[in-house]
This record gives structure tokens, C-alpha cells and sequence, in this order.
């Protein structure tokens, strides 16, 4: 299934992995098409501050506003996969 934004809203693929700090679970979001990353505390939490840190960086570079708005453009979702060496 295909997701969809809002016409005239811009796509970022993001990276989630867990890691564990101290007794605590962190989830830390990376942006693929553009150099951003955050964490929270929830999945929610690392989603809306990755967001939040997306869109500063894409206000202050026009170099990372062209590379989402030409993966905005594009259908087709990174697909990640874990294997075993």
C-alpha cells in the first residue's frame, strides 16, 4: 500500500532504529534524502522532532529544499532489509 501527502507537501524517507541508553529505549529518526536526524523518547515523539529538524534545515538550504522536492516527486519507497553476515 501506497501512502500519500497532502498536495503541495513534500515526502521525507526516514530510518528508525532503537538504541538503548542506560535502563532506557530511544528511538532515533534519520532523514535519507537529507543530512537530519532527532530521537524521542516514543516513536511518535523521534517522528514529530525529525519532522521539526527536517523542515529547519530545508528553510535555511536550497540544496536539501531540491532533493525533497525531487523525491517528492518520485512513487517509489526506499526499501530497507536486515541479513546476516
Amino acid at each position: 500500500m501506497m501512502s500519500k501527502c497532502k498536495v503541495g507537501k513534500n515526502i521525507l524517507d526516514v530510518v528508525i532504529t532503537q538504541e538503548k541508553i542506560e535502563d532506557k529505549i530511544f528511538y532515533v529518526a534519520q532523514g535519507i534524502q537529507i543530512d537530519v536526524a532527532s530521537q524521542g523518547l516514543s516513536l511518535q515523539e523521534a517522528l514529530d522532532n525529525v519532522k521539526d529538524a527536517a523542515e529547519i534545515v530545508i528553510e535555511s538550504s536550497k540544496d536539501a529544499r531540491t532533493r525533497i522536492e525531487e523525491a517528492s516527486e518520485e512513487c517509489i519507497a526506499p526499501m530497507i532489509t536486515r541479513i546476516c553476515l
